[in-house]
């Protein structure tokens, strides 16, 4: 009798060590988000996955996914750096959109990746938030096509927010 406790004890151990392997295995499912709330509130949303419906805006260093529904202020930033997942391009929406990107087009894009929110700037055109792409869910030509709101020089001349430099 003692030895078919163990024997069941041994069993239910492994079990939950198999168990526990999987779960740490399993991606972390995506929480769909307003990314209006999610630059509001980005200490919420730091280090999740999540699936968004943005705007993604090519800029000569980096692209920055923003909604148009948030509204900047100079001390409200509300772009974040999107940061592409390798080969990206070979995906069917990948492929659109690079197309898109060819043709200085904006791309209206669902997405599903992870929000980034630290104590520094992130990218060369120092966004205050990231998301890394793990997903391009769909893509389309987004209205008011092509690139608008830049400066002579090529900054988003304070369109999401900051200082007039680029806050993409």
């Amino acid at each position: 009798m003692m030895s078919n406790s163990r024997s069941l004890m041994i069993k239910a151990v492994l079990l939950a060590i198999i168990l526990q392997a999987a779960s740490a295995q399993t991606p972390q499912q995506p929480v769909t988000a307003n990314l209006c709330e999610v630059v509001a509130s980005p200490d919420r949303y730091n280090g999740k996955v999540l699936s968004v419906e943005g705007i993604l805006l090519p800029g000569e260093h980096s692209v920055l996914l923003y909604s148009p529904s948030c509204k900047p202020k100079e001390s409200f930033d509300v772009g974040i750096q999107a940061v592409f997942p390798p080969e990206w391009v070979s995906s069917p929406n990948g492929k659109q959109l690079h197309k898109l990107f060819n043709h200085r087009t904006n791309a209206s894009v669902k997405l599903i990746g992870t929000f980034e929110s630290g104590t520094g700037r992130y990218g060369p055109d120092v966004a205050r938030f990231r998301f890394t792409i793990r997903e391009i869910s769909s893509v389309k030509k987004a209205p008011g096509a092509p690139i608008t709101g830049t400066s002579h020089d090529g900054r988003a001349a304070g369109r999401f927010g900051g200082s007039g430099r680029r806050t993409l």
